[in-house]
């Protein structure tokens, strides 16, 4: 099932069932319930107010082929700033939580762009992101690895980057796009494990540069991130994210564990 199938019923209130092939072991892809979360957020938002931070928390398995319901509360609605939460409940539990920050732009003389894209290996000459070894989700996407650590390689590198774009390109890039894109990456310490070992999200947050409405949907997105520690299972990493013309679209922040 399509992405962009998904993400319309959740415009139009129906929420379809999501299929198995969009799973990551006994849950839903933790990118696709994000991209849920950020899409129901969004319905009723004043269109001239931009998404600027979301903040995910995984709290139970999303299963597929289950019925699922949205939970969306404006927390506040002031001059500037809009403050959106949701919950994804199924079988009665949360599943999911999410914190949206919707915010008016405002005139200021002061611009700041501190940002350079890495000079990366272009995908073609890159090690794509395939095998048997990795999640049904990844189906959907095109992902290649341009820096020296591939995920699960045994590699002490402290850094994971490369190209990533949906095989089957969506009508546009929405917010809710680029926070499922975001997530078809590996936690950035995946390279020091050898052998694909089960992971989980804690928690994620993603802070909005530059609008991903004027991406091309065929385009691939660089991804660059760096570990900040790992250990005992858990690690962090921060991550850039940019798009074909190398302006910034947004810079995330995940806590994961990693269970071997």
């Amino acid at each position: 099932m399509h992405i962009d199938e998904i993400l319309n019923s959740i415009h139009s209130g129906e929420n379809v069932l999501i299929p198995e092939s969009w799973a990551q072991g006994r849950t839903t892809f933790g990118g696709l319930t994000a991209a849920i979360l950020c899409q129901a957020t969004s319905l009723d938002v004043d269109p001239s107010r931009r998404l600027r931070n979301f903040e995910v928390g995984f709290v139970r398995p999303l299963e597929a082929l289950k019925p699922y319901e949205i939970s969306v509360e404006t927390l506040a609605n002031g001059k500037t700033v809009t403050i959106k939460s949701a919950r994804i409940i199924q079988e009665g539990k949360v599943r999911a939580t999410a914190r949206a920050d919707y915010v008016l732009p405002l005139e200021s003389d002061v611009k700041i762009d501190t940002f350079t894209a890495p000079n990366l290996k272009q995908p073609e000459a890159s090690v794509a992101l395939e095998g048997d070894h990795l999640p049904n989700f990844f189906n959907y996407f095109d992902g290649h690895v341009a820096t020296a650590g591939i995920p699960f390689s045994g590699e002490e590198v402290p850094e994971l980057g490369g190209w990533v774009k949906f095989k089957e390109a969506p009508q546009a890039i929405s917010d809710a796009h680029l926070v499922c894109m975001i997530d078809a990456w590996p936690p950035t310490a995946s390279p020091h494990y050898i052998g694909f070992k089960p992971l989980s999200t804690i928690s994620w947050s993603i802070h909005f540069a530059n609008s991903a409405s004027r991406l091309s949907p065929e385009d691939y997105l660089g991804y660059h991130a760096k570990v900040n520690f790992g250990e005992q299972g858990i690690s962090s990493s921060n991550a850039e994210i940019w798009g074909a013309d190398g302006q910034l679209l947004a810079t995330s922040v995940q806590t994961n564990i990693i269970y071997g």
